[in-house]
This record gives structure tokens, C-alpha cells and sequence, in this order.
């Protein structure tokens, strides 16, 4: 079977149980309690690290046994536009013949690796910038990719909002000391901006740039996208 992995917070899950039969469910609640689940896992975790926490303590906590399957999810996927697929079977489709899978991949540039990844100007983040909610980088984005893995180039083939798709064996080609080191990264705040770093490196970390063709089209896909949606 194919898993999936949930980081929530106060999200309403019900939506998973139309998929409670056919995949191994774990959620790791941050937030308020959770009731019972049928055929779900529930794990509570300290509310850190963001949903990039999740991720790594999942991997790292599951490293030999994981299914060879793995779609990791926010608790909430409904307004997430075109950066996550509403019909998770979709994530498993892709995977039959790769690696891993995004709903739309997009495409790092020169002008995408600031330092703070432009979140003390985006709205949703300038009041917790200002009153140092989240946690600064002395390292900033580039040089922090660049600890991970050396020779990552300037452009580098990304995914959206922290939720995508991945097989065990791409999982894999990182070791578990790799994971163990980012769970220390992330483990001791609620938002360090290393979790906004790794929600930009997933596909990277995964698969290099194995997808960057896709990537490119998918970047002409929401510009045209965006473009009849303002007109």
C-alpha cells in the first residue's frame, strides 16, 4: 500500500476518509486533540519546524520501513489551488512511472534565492517577520542549499506549498544522518525559516533536476494561467 502523511494543526480531516482503505494514514497533529480516526495513525508532535518538521521526522523515524509510496499533505488541500492535487489517486498515477510528484513544479531562478526568500514582504508572513515570530537565518537561502548540496546550480526545478509525492527509493538516495541533521534544524521553533527554505528544495532534494523540462512548462502553465485570471 501506499501512504499518506498529514501535518496538522486545527484542520478538519474528514475528507481522508474517502481514501482510509486504501492507504496507510498517519497524522501528526500539532494542534488541538484530535478525536479517533478510523484506520488512521495518529502521532501528536510539538507544534515546530512547520509542516517541513513532519516531513523529516517522518522520514527519519521511518527511514527502513517507509512504503514505497509517500504523498505528504498539509491538513488542508482545498485552497490550495493548482499546488496540490484535489484526487490524491492523481499523485499516485504520476508515480507509476516517476519518481516523484507535484501537481505544478515551478522553476528557481537568479532572482529566487534572497536571502529570506521574499517572506518579510509577503503579507501573509510581515507581521511575524516584524515581531521576530519567525526564526532568521545568519546562512540565508542560497548558502543554505548549498550545505546540503554543494554543487546545486542557480536554476533548480521546484515544488508548491509542501505537498507532493515521492517513492521510497528517491527517499533513500539521502541518508538517514542527512534527515537526522535537518530534524535538528528544525526541531527547536515554530517557524524557523528553514522550514520556508526546504518547502522550495523538496524536488531538488529528491530527484535533482531530473523534471526541469517539466518544470519549465509548468512555469508557462500558471503565467497563462495567471494571465486569463486577471483578464
Amino acid at each position: 500500500m501506499a501512504s499518506i502523511i498529514i501535518s496538522r494543526f486545527n484542520e478538519d480531516l474528514s475528507w481522508l476518509d474517502h481514501y482510509k482503505e486504501n492507504f496507510n494514514i498517519t497524522i501528526y497533529n500539532k494542534g488541538s486533540k484530535l478525536s479517533k480516526i478510523s484506520s488512521s495513525n495518529i502521532i501528536s508532535l510539538p507544534n515546530v519546524g512547520r509542516e517541513s518538521h513532519t516531513w523529516v521526522h517522518h522520514i527519519f523515524n521511518n527511514y527502513e520501513k517507509l512504503d514505497d509510496k509517500n504523498i505528504f499533505l498539509q491538513g488542508k488541500i482545498d485552497d490550495l489551488n493548482c499546488m496540490a492535487y484535489q484526487n490524491l489517486d492523481l499523485y499516485i498515477n504520476d508515480l507509476k512511472k516517476s519518481e516523484f510528484s507535484s501537481s505544478r513544479l515551478g522553476l528557481l531562478g537568479p532572482l529566487h534565492w534572497s536571502h529570506n526568500v521574499g517572506i518579510e514582504k509577503d503579507s501573509r508572513y510581515y507581521s511575524d517577520w516584524k515581531n521576530n515570530k519567525i526564526r532568521k537565518s545568519s546562512l540565508g537561502f542560497r548558502n543554505f542549499a548549498k550545505t546540503l548540496f554543494p554543487d546545486i546550480p542557480i536554476f533548480v526545478t521546484t515544488s508548491y506549498g509542501g505537498c507532493f509525492a515521492v517513492r521510497k527509493k528517491a527517499i533513500q538516495r539521502n541518508s538517514k544522518e542527512f534527515y537526522g541533521n535537518l530534524l535538528s534544524i528544525l526541531d527547536n521553533h515554530i517557524n524557523p525559516i528553514e522550514g520556508h527554505y526546504l518547502e522550495r528544495l523538496w524536488c531538488y532534494m529528491f530527484t535533482k533536476n531530473e523534471y526541469f523540462l517539466k518544470s519549465i512548462k509548468d512555469v508557462f502553465k500558471t503565467k497563462i494561467e495567471l494571465l486569463f485570471k486577471i483578464q
